[in-house]
């Protein structure tokens, strides 16, 4: 199985809430709503190319979602007037992204104004028995379908996707693990010494630098060039034995990550064990491998009721573990050797680990898979479509598919 061959191979489409779209005119008001549509950019990269473009202010933009750099996506950015900036462009291009004004709005984009994304994916490279078993997983987790509709409902695990886990997508662990043991110097040389293959050229020089020369603070850095991972090197020359200061000078946005990709694979082993204990009776539950442990997908008859509409939480420091989940979490946590209580960072204020609801179930919306089509060397190509809530990974659905 392939995907993302090429960026058009992996569209997304963001579609906005009705409430804000509702308070959306065409007369000038206080804030500007645009359409961006981008390919083979990251959306902080499709924003900067804009800014640069447009002459805009470094952080002018506000975005709500960040969106696939292999891909092809619509999303939503917001231009707020004010401190200088007077007036919105109607429209702009450049290599990769193009920029529409849609309109005005009374306030900058926000998390809460997205309503859904839109997927349209090609899968390639697909056998025959890949093909059977995509139909088999659909015909399972398909929820009852309208008569006469083409289009159907998948209820699937909302699990993380892999895009959530930081520098443990390259072997390398995770780093709050070290963090809420106060392991800062473990913790440090993951995020500043440790190159992963997708980083920049810029990026593993600067790692493969530090890396080098760990431990002589004072002589390595007049080797590293400006960034803002430096000031925990220009810390640590001050002051070699502050690591704990160190590690706060980094970009709090990449602290706070760090802190949602543990949380999210404690929360994706505790969904998988709420599946294990409450849908494997009833049955029958497809299996997925991941490299961050097994996805189970239970049909959608095999779910109890008590679960459709459960949130079940990311863990913070004072969760209480609470049925029908609460079992599941204990596990976890055992295999983990902690409890919820040691979620916090050591004589740290920020990042922290605050507890936050997720749906452990969600509908891949629309669906529809199309019927198989050669795509060379004897092998076929489908593609599915379907829209999912703000949060859920399409990368996610396609595992439940068995790819």
């Amino acid at each position: 199985m392939t995907i993302k061959r090429q960026p058009s191979d992996f569209q997304v489409t963001e579609i906005l809430s009705s409430e804000l779209l509702g308070t959306l005119r065409p007369e000038p008001g206080p804030v500007a709503l645009y359409r961006l549509t981008k390919e083979g950019l990251s959306t902080p990269e499709a924003v900067n190319a804009v800014n640069r473009a447009l002459r805009l202010p470094p952080r002018a933009l506000a975005y709500a979602g960040l969106k696939d750099k292999h891909a092809r996506s619509v999303q939503h950015v917001s231009l707020a007037l004010g401190d200088g900036l007077d007036e919105a462009p109607a429209h702009g291009e450049g290599p990769g992204w193009q920029l529409e004004r849609l309109g005005w709005v009374n306030r900058a984009l926000q998390a809460r104004d997205i309503a859904a994304n839109e997927f349209r994916i090609v899968v390639r490279a697909l056998t025959e028995e890949a093909c059977r078993d995509m139909d088999q997983a659909v015909g399972l987790l398909a929820l009852p379908q309208d008569p006469g509709s083409e289009r159907r409902a998948l209820r699937v695990v909302n699990y993380f996707g892999d895009q959530r886990f930081g520098s443990a997508r390259h072997g390398h662990g995770f780093l709050a693990r070290h963090l809420i043991r106060g392991e800062f110097e473990a913790a440090l040389k993951l995020a500043l010494a440790v190159p992963a293959r997708k980083d920049h050229r810029s990026v593993k020089e600067f790692k493969r630098a530090v890396e080098a020369g760990w431990g002589q603070w004072k002589e390595l850095l007049p080797k590293l060039r400006r960034c803002p991972e430096r000031a925990a090197i220009e810390r640590l020359a001050r002051n070699p034995k502050d690591l704990r200061g160190a590690f706060c000078e980094l970009p709090y946005f990449f602290r706070q990550l760090c802190v949602y990709a543990y949380q999210s694979w404690l929360w994706n082993a505790i969904a998988r064990g709420v599946v294990a204990l409450k849908c494997a009776e009833p049955g029958p539950v497809l299996s997925a491998d991941d490299p961050f442990g097994e996805m189970l997908f239970p049909a959608a008859r095999s779910v109890p009721p008590e679960l459709v509409e459960l949130d079940l939480p990311l863990l913070g420091y004072k969760t209480e573990l609470k049925e029908p989940w609460a079992a599941a979490a204990a596990s976890v946590l055992e295999a983990e050797g902690i409890v919820t209580a040691q979620l916090r960072i050591p004589r740290v204020r920020r990042p922290f680990f605050g507890e936050e609801p997720r749906r452990l179930f969600v509908q891949a919306a629309k669906f529809v898979l199309s019927a198989a089509e050669p795509d060379g060397q004897g092998r076929f190509r489908r593609t599915a479509s379907f829209e999912l809530p703000r949060g859920a990974y399409a990368t996610v659905v396609l595992r439940a598919l068995g790819q």
